[in-house]
């Protein structure tokens, strides 16, 4: 059961919707974007990848849009080591 749902966050959309949202600077998008990465991030135990959307969803909830703008490039660092690996493993 935890192989189907680790590899069923390769389809979860919130890091695109984070992306985007950041990119064109809508604060309460990106935070419930983030928000929900994080959640599902400490429910699948994905702690690499679980602290930088933490620190990005505080930024935000506190709208501090240049400090998440910050913030995103080890967010995206994590979240591509993650999906890779997830992809190996399915491999």
């Amino acid at each position: 059961m935890i192989e189907k749902f680790a590899l069923k966050f390769r389809e979860d959309t919130s890091f695109q919707e984070l992306e985007k949202a950041l990119n064109d600077k809508q604060v309460e998008i990106a935070f419930r974007a983030a928000h929900t990465l994080k959640g599902v991030c400490m429910n699948l135990g994905f702690d690499h990848l679980y602290k930088p959307s933490f620190e990005i969803t505080e930024s935000l909830r506190a709208g501090n849009l240049e400090l998440a703008l910050q913030q995103f490039d080890a967010v995206k660092e994590q979240y591509t080591k993650t999906i890779d690996t997830l992809n190996e493993f399915a491999a």
